[in-house]
């Protein structure tokens, strides 16, 4: 890190190891992958070009850092632009591994079921859920969203609770474990 602010050229190295994360982060907002990959570059772009403004803190990494930028510049899409056609679940397989038909087929309908009920969140948990499936720690979603790490996990746990209920899920195997607060 500390070399990238001395040369833009040393940014590579950060870039390889946050790329795919943020990618899955713009994907999950999009669903569509020429998009994720415009927005991600945006999101790395932006990056570089404050670099110099990047202020390490107490709990806050470069990381949570790259992911405020990056919900930033979502944000700033949909702002501008609204899609007019629905998205499809089946999209949102499109991007696994090769699956077969029967997993394909429960795969589709638990992601068309687990969207329906993220749209249902208040956005701050939606976002928090979101960071979390990134990969964030506790620590780094609270930085990036500007919270208390207590905030942070009781806004988790209210949401979690939320989407069980939306989803009617008894049995966490229903749909896989939910991540769990570090």
């Amino acid at each position: 890190m500390r070399r990238a602010l001395r040369n833009r050229a040393d940014f590579a190295p950060l870039y390889e190891r946050h790329a795919a994360a943020i990618y899955g982060y713009c994907y999950n907002h999009t669903r569509d992958p020429e998009l994720a990959n415009d927005l991600a570059a945006q999101i790395f772009l932006r990056a570089i070009e404050r670099l110099g403004q990047y202020q390490p803190r107490a709990h806050a990494s470069f990381r949570s850092w790259l992911f405020a930028i990056a919900r930033n510049i979502v944000i700033d899409h949909w702002r501008r632009f609204r899609p007019t056609w629905p998205i499809e679940p089946w999209q949102i397989a499109a991007i696994a591994d090769e699956p077969g038909p029967e997993e394909i087929t429960l795969h589709r309908a638990r992601m068309a079921d687990l969207l329906d009920a993220l749209d249902q969140l208040p956005e701050r948990q939606r976002t928090i859920v979101e960071f979390r499936l990134a990969g964030m720690t506790t620590p780094e979603i609270a930085s990036a969203l500007g919270l208390t790490e207590s905030a942070v996990k009781s806004a988790q746990t209210r949401a979690y609770r939320h989407l069980r209920e939306l989803l009617g899920v008894q049995n966490e195997s229903d749909y896989g474990r939910l991540p769990a607060a570090d």
